[in-house]
């Protein structure tokens, strides 16, 4: 009898060990297979979930995502540049010049739609199509933003991801939750708009979120800092040739795993002098002021320029916020002349150094940008700090510069020159009684594009500063920029610390768009310009220039003079032509 009770009670253990084995393999089944799965998608990884570069092959599917039928992807196939390069798939209006169908900066495809696609006027469950950048990630490359931290952290792992029965019942209602909320799962998906995205919502805005937000196409561009301006502190992104070297290279990982797959403009502002962000306290080079140099010999300021170029491409830096182009009107500037940042006062003399410049940045594959447009050189203010009303002091030799090196008028970018023009906040009643340069139409479409001819990407300068912050709010800001014609908004989120900023910035674009003040094509214009100019970074092969980087004699000529030469300066499409020194 005890035996035949033995075995029945063992006989019923056993049952509901099975019977609990069951169950538990059912509430995997089902987190497997509901809508959202186990945190979100996370599955159960254990140990630590990377973050930053150690996840940007592995998040490259999942900032993909779309609610719909996937269509493949499309490689972006690898072509010398053109000197007109293009972006297949678009229009230009408002732009001459025939339309080339062949592009190094060809979008990945179908990824290029991320999952929220009802919030970039895709549609919900509706597919990329194959080779057309979706709103969102052409609105993610009009952004450069400025970040936290030198390098990525990893993040502790969450109950849900380690693998085990109590990580499973953690995760088990949630995920009941989520079939009843499918508006809020979609809305946590990799690659969501950047409403929804991670973008500050830690309370910080460091290497990690930005990192997370390149990979799914919120961001453009990234500009790096020495010193964090509202902490105090003397560091920010840039500790050492090494560190700078190794976070370059995780953003640009990130960048290759995004939707579009372009690559990430990583900016400084190296002029040389008081302005420079590679210090030689950080292991960098100290280079002399752009007044120095115009002293000297064009041979000179190339060779710098050289040094200077290699040294920035060495450590992932594709972008340079230089040179000035500002005429030294007044001495007494005080962002510009008591700084020494100008060349000179003779307008040609900084156009001659100027090109120098831009040529020995392109022989070591760095992109310039002249700066400040129209002209900060007669200012008797600091824009970083209010408003700079350059009505009564600015002068027509102030242009010379950007009609000597943007020429000729309406097809800069046949002449084989590849780079930006940065517009200041400049007030000129003369050009616009309502807006400075940087959010005016008249200034930018009307004098730059129409008046100049000039065809490349508009930068705006920094979009904190005070002589915007202090009039205008952040989606006047952003509608009045892109309106006047800015291809990208830089928010160096230093002057201001914003954790949220990236994130309120793409979704105000975004709203713009959906309400039809800012109309899509007018996004896919600059998508164009910035894709072109990025294809130039794609171009390894292309060819060295060494010789001829200065610019004529231009004396005499009332207006816009014939610098003659031909392309072949500086690796192709970023160089300047022109072979005569003044």
């Amino acid at each position: 009898m005890s035996k035949t009770f033995s075995r029945g009670a063992m006989g019923a253990t056993c049952l509901r060990r099975v019977r609990l084995l069951l169950c538990a393999g059912a509430m995997l089944l089902a987190c497997v297979v509901l809508p959202g799965g186990v945190g979100g998608g996370a599955g159960y990884s254990g140990g630590l979930v990377a973050s930053g570069a150690m996840a940007a092959t592995g998040n490259a599917a999942a900032s993909a995502t779309v609610d719909g039928p996937t269509a493949p992807a499309v490689p972006a196939p690898k072509v010398p540049a053109p000197k007109a390069p293009s972006v297949p798939g678009v229009s230009m209006p408002g732009v001459s010049g025939p339309a080339k169908t062949a592009s190094p900066a060809v979008p990945k495809g179908a990824a290029a739609t991320s999952a929220s696609g009802t919030a970039q006027g895709q549609g919900q469950g509706k597919a990329q199509t194959p080779g057309v950048p979706s709103l969102s990630d052409m609105i993610g490359q009009m952004l450069m933003v400025g970040f936290r931290g030198a390098e990525a952290q990893a993040v502790a792992a969450r109950a849900g991801d380690v693998l085990g029965l109590g990580g499973l019942m953690q995760s088990a209602l949630p995920v009941a939750t989520s079939a009843k909320k499918a508006g809020v799962a979609n809305a946590t998906k990799a690659g969501a708009t950047a409403s929804a995205g991670s973008s500050g919502s830690s309370g910080t805005y460091g290497v990690n979120e930005v990192l997370d937000d390149v990979r799914a196409g919120r961001v453009g561009g990234v500009i790096l800092f020495d010193r964090d301006v509202t902490t105090g502190s003397p560091e920010r992104n840039i500790i050492s040739p090494k560190q700078v070297r190794a976070l370059s290279a995780a953003l640009q990982a990130a960048a290759g795993a995004s939707p579009a797959g372009l690559p990430l403009f990583v900016a400084v502002d190296q002029e040389g002098g008081r302005v420079q962000r590679l210090k030689p306290e950080r292991g960098f080079t100290q280079y002399p002021p752009a007044r120095q140099l115009g002293q000297g010999t064009t041979d000179e300021t190339r060779l710098r320029a050289v040094a200077m170029g290699r040294e920035l491409a060495d450590v992932g830096v594709n972008l340079n916020f230089a040179p000035v182009v500002d005429v030294d009107v007044n001495p007494d500037s005080p962002a510009i002349g008591r700084l020494g940042r100008a060349y000179g006062r003779d307008p040609r003399t900084v156009a001659a150094h100027a090109a120098a410049f831009i040529n020995g940045m392109a022989q070591a594959g760095v992109v310039s940008c002249l700066k400040h447009f129209p002209g900060h050189g007669s200012a008797r203010a600091d824009s970083h700090l209010g408003v700079t009303d350059v009505s009564a002091t600015r002068r027509p030799e102030e242009l010379w510069p950007y009609r000597a090196l943007l020429r000729p008028a309406g097809n800069a970018w046949a002449d084989g020159w590849g780079g930006m023009v940065m517009v200041g906040h400049l007030y000129d009643n003369r050009l616009d009684a309502a807006h400075p340069a940087t959010l005016s139409r008249a200034t930018i479409d009307g004098l730059l594009r129409r008046d100049m001819g000039w065809r490349g990407v508009v930068i705006t300068d920094d979009l904190q500063m005070g002589a915007i912050t202090d009039r205008y709010p952040l989606e006047e800001v952003v509608f009045r920029a892109v309106d006047a014609g800015a291809d990208i908004l830089l928010f160096g989120n230093n002057l201001r610390w914003q954790p949220d900023l990236t994130a309120r910035v793409h979704a105000t674009l975004t709203g713009l768009v959906q309400s039809g003040r800012i109309s899509e094509d007018r996004i896919r214009q600059s998508y164009q310009r910035i894709a072109r100019l990025k294809g130039l970074l794609r171009a390894d092969d292309a060819t060295l220039g060494s010789s001829g980087l200065g610019v004529p004699d231009l004396s005499g000529l009332p207006d816009l003079p014939d610098t003659g030469g031909g392309a072949g300066q500086g690796r192709v499409g970023m160089g300047v032509s022109g072979s005569v020194t003044p």
